[in-house]
C-alpha cells in the first residue's frame, strides 16, 4: 500500500510538473503613441481555439498580466477611453518565456482591430486575406450619422444607394441589393423575396442605437455565408449582454436632432449583469420629416427642355380632325420648377425593442436569447412623387421581429475546443404602396362634348417572408498549428403577398364646341364616376426558398510569419411554389413576339427547382515584419436567383415582367491582393481586386405583345469588376 502511494504522489508530482510547464503567460503595457503609460485600461484575451476570454485591468504604470496561460493562439485587444481599439495575435508555446504584448493607442476611433464576419470568430483584422474594416461604437457616437445606411458609409469603400432617414443601403464594389449579404449578429438579414435590381436588403430595419459594431469584408463570402455574398458581407453587431465581476445596473439615454429634416430620435437603455447573468433592454421612437436639399428654383426647372423641344408634352386630345388641347396635360411628363428645397416623400417615423439575456449554465457553457422588434412607419421613397415621377411609392409600414437563441460550449476537450450551435426566427412584413394616375379622352357618341377621364390608380402589396434557421459551428485543433472551423447552417424563407388594386374613375373636364369652335373646361373638383373597382391579381406565389449548407474552413498557421486559410463549402437550394389565387401568368402572353418558352412559366399547380452549389476559397497572409502584411486570396463566390427573379408577374414601368424559372446563378471567380503597414501612430492598407461573375442576372425586355413589351429575368452577360 506504500509503495502505491508513494507510485501516486511521483505520477501526480510530473503531471502537476507537465501542466506547469505547459502554462505559459502573457505580460504588455498600454500607453499612447507619445509613450505615456495609460492607466485603468481594458486589456481582453481572447483564445482563437476555444472562444474563452479573459480580462486584465493596466496598473498605474500601464502595465497587464495573464498568468497560467495555456498553449495556443490568442487575440489580445486593449481599450481606453478616447483612444482607438487595437488588437494583436500571439502565440504561446509550451514552455516558453512570457510573450510580450506593447501597445500604443492613438487617439480618436480609428479601428484597427477584430473581425469575426471573415473567420465567423474573432480574428486579428491583419491575419484576414481579406479587406476588414469595423466602424466601433464610439465611432458612432462621434460621428452621428442619421441612420445605420448612413454609419456603413463610414466604413472605406461603402457607397450609397438610396437616401433619407430609413433607404439608404450599402453598395460594395460596384454592387448592391442582394449581391452584397447583410447579417445581424452573424445570421442573415437578406431574404429571398426581396427585389435585386429594384431594392434591396434595408439595414435600415436595424435601429443606430442598437448597434454595437458595423463590420464590412470586401470580398466573395459564400464560402462560409451562401448565396448572396457576392461583393462582400456586413455583419451588424448590436449589443450584447455581458457578465461582469460583481452585481451592476446599468442604464443610459441617447437623443438625436437634426435641423434638415426637423429630425428627432431617442432611446433609453437598462440593463444588470452578473458572474452568471446579465440582461439588457433598450427602446426609443424617432420621427423625420421631409428633408432639405439644394435651392428652391437652382438647375431643377424643366421648361427649357419643353421651349427647345428636346422634351414634348404628350396632347391629352387629338381627335384627328385637326385640332388638339394641352388644357389636360399628360400626368406622365409634365413642365416642372422645384419651388421648394424640400425632397417629396423622404420621410420616415418608427419605434424599436431591443432585449437580451445571457446565462452561464457551467463554467465553460452559455446560453444568450435575444429579441429585436423595429416598426417604422410612413416610409417615402424621396422623389417619387408628381410630377418628378410618374407615381407616388411609399411604405405605409415595414416592420422587422427577430428571435434568435445561441448555445456556446468552450474547451470540450483538447480537440474539440468550441461549440455554438444557433436558432433564430425572422418575421418581415412590409407594406408597398403604389399611386399614379392613367388619364385618356373618350369621345362621345355626339362627338362632343368629350369627356377626359382620369383612372386613379392605388395598389397595395403586403410582402411577408416568415425565416426559421438553424445555424451549428464547431472549432477543431486536428493538429498543431491548426485552426478547424466546420459547420451547417438550414434556412427556409417562406414568401406570402397579399396584393389589392384599387381603381377610381374620374372626369377632370371635357371639352365643347363653343362660339368659335371646340373648347377647354377643365373642372375644378373631379368627379366621381360609379364605385371604386377593387381586385386582388398576385404577382409573387406562395413559395419557399431553402438553402442547406455545409461548409469547412482550415487557418493553418505554416510558420510564425506566414498563415494559409482555405475552406470549401456545399449547398443545396430547394424553390418550392404553391398554387396561389390571383397570381396569372398566361394573360400576359398572349401575342407575345416571339413566343415566350413554355418551359420557363411555373405551373399553376406549383412548381420545383433544386440545384447544388460548391464554392471554395484560398488565402494567404505573410507577415514581412511586426509592420508590413502582405494578404493574398482567391474565392469563388455564388448567388442563386431569388423568388422575385424567379416568379414575378405582372405590369411594371415599361410593358410587363414574366416569370423565367429557368435563369441560373451568377457565379464568380474572385481575386483579392492587399498590403498593410504598421509603424508607430501611422496605419494604412491598399487592396486590388478582380472580380469576375458568369451569367450575370438581369430584367430584359424578350419579347412584345399588343399590350406592349415582356420583360424577363435573364442571364443577361459576363462582367468583369476590379478596382484598387
Amino acid at each position: 500500500m506504500g509503495s502505491f502511494r508513494s507510485f501516486v504522489v511521483v505520477v501526480s508530482f510530473v503531471l502537476l510538473a507537465a501542466s506547469a510547464a505547459r502554462a505559459g503567460e502573457i505580460v504588455g503595457t498600454a500607453a499612447d503613441a507619445t509613450g505615456a503609460m495609460l492607466p485603468a485600461a481594458h486589456i481582453t484575451l481572447h483564445s482563437e481555439t476555444t472562444g474563452i476570454e479573459q480580462f486584465a485591468q493596466a496598473d498605474l504604470e500601464g502595465r497587464f498580466r495573464f498568468p497560467d496561460v495555456a498553449a495556443g493562439r490568442y487575440l489580445v485587444t486593449a481599450e481606453s477611453a478616447g483612444f482607438s481599439r487595437d488588437s494583436r495575435t500571439v502565440t504561446v508555446t509550451d514552455g516558453a518565456a512570457a510573450v510580450t504584448v506593447a501597445f500604443a493607442l492613438v487617439p480618436g476611433n480609428v479601428e484597427l482591430g477584430v473581425t469575426v464576419t471573415a473567420t465567423r470568430s474573432e480574428r486579428a483584422a491583419e491575419f484576414v486575406p481579406l479587406r476588414a474594416d469595423s466602424v466601433s461604437r464610439e465611432t458612432l457616437q462621434n460621428r452621428t450619422p442619421l441612420s445605420t445606411g448612413d454609419a456603413l458609409l463610414l466604413a472605406p469603400g461603402v457607397t450609397p444607394v438610396g437616401n433619407g432617414p430609413m433607404q439608404v443601403r450599402p453598395r460594395l464594389r460596384g454592387l448592391d441589393s442582394t449581391r452584397v449579404l447583410v447579417l445581424v449578429d452573424g445570421e442573415r438579414l437578406n431574404n429571398a423575396r426581396t427585389a435585386t435590381d429594384r431594392a434591396g436588403t434595408e439595414v435600415g430595419l436595424i435601429d443606430l442605437n442598437t448597434v454595437e459594431r458595423l463590420e464590412v469584408v470586401s470580398g466573395a463570402g459564400s464560402v462560409l455565408y451562401g448565396t448572396d455574398a457576392l461583393a462582400g458581407t456586413v455583419n451588424i453587431i448590436t449589443n450584447q449582454a455581458r457578465f461582469s465581476d460583481t452585481l451592476r445596473l446599468t442604464y443610459g439615454f441617447d437623443g438625436f436632432y437634426s435641423s434638415n429634416e426637423n429630425g428627432r430620435r431617442g432611446s433609453i437603455a437598462l440593463g444588470a449583469t452578473g458572474k452568471r447573468f446579465a440582461v439588457q433592454f433598450s427602446g426609443g421612437r424617432e420621427d423625420f420629416g421631409n428633408y432639405k436639399a439644394g435651392a428652391a428654383g437652382r438647375n431643377e426647372d424643366t421648361r427649357p427642355f419643353f421651349a427647345s423641344g428636346r422634351v414634348t408634352n404628350v396632347d391629352t386630345i387629338d381627335t384627328n380632325f385637326g385640332f388638339s388641347f394641352k388644357a389636360f396635360p399628360d400626368p406622365f411628363n409634365t413642365p416642372y420648377v422645384r419651388a421648394s428645397a424640400t425632397v417629396p416623400t423622404s420621410s420616415a417615423s418608427g419605434n424599436n425593442l431591443n432585449a437580451s439575456a445571457l446565462v452561464a449554465l457551467t463554467g465553460a457553457q452559455t446560453l444568450q436569447v435575444k429579441y429585436i422588434r423595429r416598426e417604422m412607419d410612413n416610409v417615402g421613397f424621396p422623389d417619387f412623387e408628381q410630377p418628378i415621377f410618374f407615381s407616388r411609392v411609399t411604405l405605409p409600414y415595414n416592420d422587422l421581429d427577430r428571435v434568435s437563441a445561441r448555445y456556446e460550449a468552450r474547451s470540450i476537450t483538447p480537440w474539440f475546443t468550441n461549440l455554438k450551435v444557433t436558432g433564430y426566427y425572422q418575421d418581415q412584413r412590409r407594406l408597398l404602396r403604389n399611386e399614379f394616375p392613367v388619364q385618356f379622352p373618350v369621345p362621345s357618341p355626339a362627338f362632343f362634348p368629350i369627356n377626359v377621364y382620369r383612372l386613379n390608380l392605388l395598389t397595395d402589396t403586403e410582402q411577408h417572408v416568415q425565416t426559421p434557421g438553424l445555424d451549428a459551428q464547431a472549432t477543431f485543433v486536428p493538429a498543431r498549428d491548426h485552426i478547424v472551423t466546420t459547420g451547417v447552417m438550414v434556412y427556409t424563407d417562406r414568401s406570402q403577398d397579399t396584393r389589392t388594386n384599387t381603381t377610381q374613375t374620374t372626369i377632370i373636364g371635357n371639352v365643347s364646341l363653343g362660339a368659335r369652335g371646340p373648347q377647354a373646361n377643365v373642372f375644378s373638383d373631379p368627379v366621381l364616376v360609379g364605385p371604386a373597382s377593387v381586385t386582388h391579381p398576385v404577382r409573387v406565389p406562395d413559395a419557399s426558398f431553402r438553402d442547406v449548407g455545409v461548409f469547412a474552413q482550415d487557418e493553418w498557421d505554416v510558420t510564425r510569419a506566414l498563415r494559409l486559410v482555405f475552406g470549401l463549402r456545399v449547398d443545396q437550394y430547394r424553390v418550392l411554389t404553391n398554387p396561389t389565387a390571383g397570381y396569372d401568368v398566361n394573360a400576359l402572353l398572349v401575342g407575345a413576339v416571339p413566343p415566350i418558352r413554355p418551359e420557363t412559366i411555373p405551373s399553376v399547380t406549383g412548381d420545383r427547382v433544386s440545384r447544388a452549389a460548391l464554392t471554395g476559397d484560398l488565402g494567404a497572409v505573410y507577415r514581412l515584419n511586426g509592420a508590413l502584411t502582405l494578404q493574398a486570396r482567391y474565392g469563388r463566390s455564388y448567388r442563386h436567383p431569388n423568388l422575385e427573379e424567379l416568379l414575378f408577374s405582372g405590369p411594371a414601368t415599361v410593358g410587363a415582367i414574366v416569370p423565367n424559372m429557368t435563369v441560373q446563378p451568377e457565379v464568380g471567380n474572385n481575386i483579392d491582393l492587399g498590403l498593410k503597414v504598421r509603424a508607430g501612430r501611422a496605419s494604412g492598407s491598399v487592396s486590388y481586386f478582380t472580380n469576375t461573375y458568369r451569367g450575370f442576372i438581369s430584367t430584359e425586355i424578350v419579347s412584345t405583345t399588343p399590350s406592349g413589351p415582356l420583360s424577363q429575368a435573364i442571364n443577361f452577360s459576363d462582367v468583369r469588376i476590379q478596382g484598387v
